[in-house]
């Protein structure tokens, strides 16, 4: 097929001819809604084995801390590694790990240590993962399909959550090891996809990288190449803007949520209002994802980051003027619909302006940068909410207000990946 022919056509029917995408998307929805069934089958099967309730919710802490902790050297091995056996090395360890919980279910109660270790390693491997899917997907996506394989991406994890969790419940009442299994299942069938997905690479990075010819100086140090993400965010204006811009929508969405689920939920009818919301959410994102590759060509980029937070904070002011539940829960579903879209379009941004060669270190940097607030924003929304709920509906669009103000001021993004450092200052 022709260049121009590939040109011309839409974008998502260019992703539909791309084998080597289309084998990566099935494998990764496969593994997402096994990811879902197992997040929501694992504390259950936790509490049916006898263990408290506050044991249970400390897994979920070990994960979050252990996902935070790998997040960094993560991005440092994914462009230090061929991104093809890294992937499939993460999804064999993560059969491995959740391999291990199916077994030991199927054989009787499930001890809390065995499940904690399989969590740690299970996010571990999914630090590693991410970074390196998205440098895999740049090998075999070109420029104009970035957009679209971002969305893609995006829509397929907001499905998952969306029919993951029935299925979880409907397989728990069969046998507690069967949503586990199937898990497991799914991160064999991934590896499957990306080895037939992608030919290995005769050489790696480190051995392309280490080419003599290529050495103009000195070799810097670990700690250099170790910090080279952190640098590029600080160097490149746009990414370093929207690193901030994120880092206060995590903290305030976060917030939102929270707080829909305490000030809403305690009043008069509102446990069903609140069920309606959170089960409209995962749609909702999922909605918003498949419509980000047509907003993002039709708007500018400052337009699409605002747009959530500016609707969101519209309706939050008509909940704090009129005491309006519906004002309060219909702003956090805009948000739910819209910060996909935002997600999208930064995460296009990245992938296209970033060097290849840097990009894992400069977007695990980027991902913690933007989560080192999210966990104080439960504990913002419960002070807020302790007031009263139009006293959070005040603050959070005020919150929100200044994030929309501070997105139509991001600087314009660079289309042409600046020039990357010499082949020596890689790893």
């Amino acid at each position: 097929m022709s260049t121009a022919t590939r040109t011309a056509e839409p974008r998502a029917a260019m992703l539909r001819h791309n084998r080597e995408f289309r084998l990566l998307w099935m494998g990764q929805t496969l593994s997402s809604f096994g990811s879902s069934m197992s997040g929501v089958a694992l504390p259950l099967v936790l509490l049916a084995s006898g263990h408290p309730v506050t044991a249970v919710a400390a897994v979920g802490t070990v994960v979050a801390a252990a996902g935070l902790a790998a997040r960094i050297p993560a991005g440092f091995v994914s462009d230090r590694f061929d991104e093809r056996r890294l992937l499939i090395g993460c999804d064999l360890v993560r059969l491995a790990a959740i391999g291990m919980v199916a077994v030991w279910s199927a054989f009787g109660p499930l001890p809390l240590w065995p499940a904690m270790g399989a969590v740690v390693v299970s996010a571990g491997a999914v630090e590693v993962f991410k970074p390196s899917q998205y440098r895999l997907i740049r090998r075999v996506v070109s420029p104009e399909q970035i957009a679209s394989a971002v969305s893609l991406n995006q829509a397929r994890t907001y499905g998952a959550e969306i029919a993951g969790p029935a299925a979880a419940g409907l397989l728990l009442g069969l046998r507690p090891a069967l949503p586990f299994a199937l898990d497991a299942l799914t991160f064999l069938v991934s590896a499957v996809c990306i080895a037939a997905a992608v030919p290995a690479r005769r050489t790696g990075p480190a051995a392309r990288e280490a080419a003599p010819a290529a050495r103009t100086g000195p070799e810097p140090g670990f700690w250099h190449r170790f910090t080279v993400g952190w640098r590029h965010l600080a160097a490149d204006p746009f990414l370093r803007r929207s690193t901030l811009y994120f880092c206060g929508l995590t903290l305030v969405f976060t917030a939102f949520g929270s707080a829909l689920v305490l000030g809403v939920g305690r009043e008069r009818g509102g446990a069903q209002m609140v069920g309606w919301a959170v089960s409209t959410a995962a749609l909702a994102g999922l909605l918003g994802s498949l419509a980000a590759p047509a907003l993002q060509r039709r708007l500018p980029t400052r337009v699409l980051v605002s747009l959530g937070p500016a609707a969101a904070t519209l309706l939050l002011l008509t909940a704090w003027l009129t005491g309006s539940n519906l004002a309060f829960v219909a702003g956090f579903s805009a948000m739910c619909l819209l910060v996909p879209v935002i997600n999208a379009t930064v995460s296009t941004v990245m992938a296209t302006s970033v060097p290849e060669e840097i990009y894992g270190r400069v977007a695990t940097a980027n991902d913690f940068s933007v989560q080192l607030l999210q966990p104080f924003g439960p504990l913002a929304a419960g002070l807020l909410v302790s007031r009263s709920l139009p006293t959070a509906a005040v603050v959070l669009a005020v919150g929100l207000g200044v994030l929309a103000l501070l997105a139509v001021t991001l600087p314009t993004p660079t289309p042409v990946p600046p020039r990357p450092e010499p082949a020596w200052s890689q790893p």
